[in-house]
């Protein structure tokens, strides 16, 4: 994904690939709807996930010309910097996928977004060494280079050699649907529609074994409300089948365990909500901080696995445990107490004004005018 900013525009590949790429345009849209931000793709196909944003008067499509044979080579090569030139861009902006090689040398402000550093996402060694490749040359064609985390900002100065003045964090917002309130009334339609116990503790994910499931299973039974069931969204993997499954009848707590293949998305808040805590078996990656953020807007109390990416994120507004034995004693321990239950709740709740739309915008239209300041005291 790609994002650059020139004077009043924002550039996007127009793809599904980055929650993090689809946020931001959604807040700067939305906060600063004065500019234009216009999505560069180097196909014409439709997306389901991005015709939101559409809706908005300042976002736009680009695609390369009809007679571009090679629109890959387009999208990553000189076509881009001169399409981006003719519409009038003054700042370009990366995510994950890297800066188009056209801009190296041209004195283009450009700034560079990594939200997974090392690309553990990527699928095999060599797809990850290249990406690697890639985002390297790219940090040094950038003028700035943003990461999400503090840590995430230390393994880029480190990994890829990039002066530290020249990398800021800059941390996600929340999904805007979390704010939208649900009637009383709507727990127990959605209690019926989807099966869901009495009390339980949500997990969403991937039902990978990257997840921690096991771990987060453990968890449930060491709990000591026996009542509480685990109910895991997400779609049915190889390893669920043959190894969650088998662990849940090992811990002897099948009877108390259920799985959700999908819940509509106006629906996920409110399932937050019903739920005795949202748990997060796994906070090394991206993905996981952003539901971190979500559940803790949501309302809902929040578990989640020790790491420094987790307390910079979650803050004062979420239990963080080292092993299972640790999680299940203060979990019950919340939820044993109605004034720890809201205190926490309401740090969470607090915790999350950090990161606001409006925080989120505020922070990236700096940096773009920024950039475009040092270009022009340059020139000059």
């Amino acid at each position: 994904m790609v994002v650059g900013y020139g004077g009043r525009r924002i550039i996007m590949e127009n793809n599904d690939t980055s929650y993090y790429g689809r946020i931001l345009i959604k807040a700067l849209a939305t906060n600063y709807p004065d500019n234009y931000y216009i999505l560069y793709s180097p196909e014409n196909k439709s997306n389901k996930r991005l015709t939101a944003l559409f809706n908005d008067d300042s976002v736009r499509v680009k695609f390369p010309r009809n007679h571009v044979h090679i629109k890959s080579r387009w999208y990553t090569k000189n076509g881009i910097v001169k399409s981006a030139k003719g519409h009038g861009v003054n700042t370009f902006h990366g995510i994950d996928d890297g800066i188009a090689s056209g801009f190296n040398g041209s004195n283009f402000p450009t700034v560079f977004t990594m939200t997974d550093p090392l690309y553990k996402s990527a699928h095999g060694w060599i797809e990850r060494m290249l990406m690697q490749r890639k985002a390297r040359k790219s940090c040094r064609i950038a003028k700035r280079v943003i990461a999400l985390t503090e840590e995430d900002r230390q393994l880029i100065i480190d990994h890829y050699h990039v002066n530290p003045d020249d990398v800021e964090v800059v941390h996600p917002c929340f999904y805007e649907g979390c704010d939208e309130s649900v009637p009383e009334s709507m727990f127990d339609i959605l209690r019926e529609k989807y099966h869901l116990p009495e009390r339980f503790v949500l997990y969403k994910g991937r039902l990978d074994k990257d997840d921690n499931l096991i771990e987060a299973m453990k968890l449930i039974h060491e709990l000591r409300n026996r009542k509480i069931s685990v109910v895991m969204l997400g779609y049915r993997t190889d390893y669920f089948d043959h190894v969650i499954k088998e662990q849940a009848h090992d811990l002897h707590i099948f009877h108390r365990f259920k799985q959700v293949d999908k819940v509509h998305h106006a629906d996920l808040t409110a399932v937050a909500k019903m739920a005795q805590a949202v748990i997060i078996p796994n906070t090394d990656r991206t993905r996981d901080l952003y539901k971190l953020i979500n559940a803790q807007r949501s309302g809902a109390l929040v578990i989640c696995k020790d790491s420094a990416k987790a307390r910079e994120i979650g803050g004062e507004g979420a239990i963080y445990y080292s092993d299972f034995h640790d999680g299940a004693d203060l979990l019950s321990d919340v939820l044993e107490d109605e004034n720890k239950k809201a205190a926490m709740l309401k740090a969470a709740r607090d915790n999350t004004e950090r990161f606001t739309g409006k925080v989120l915008a505020d922070h990236m239209i700096h940096i773009y005018r920024s950039v475009l300041m040092h270009r022009r005291l340059f020139q000059e």
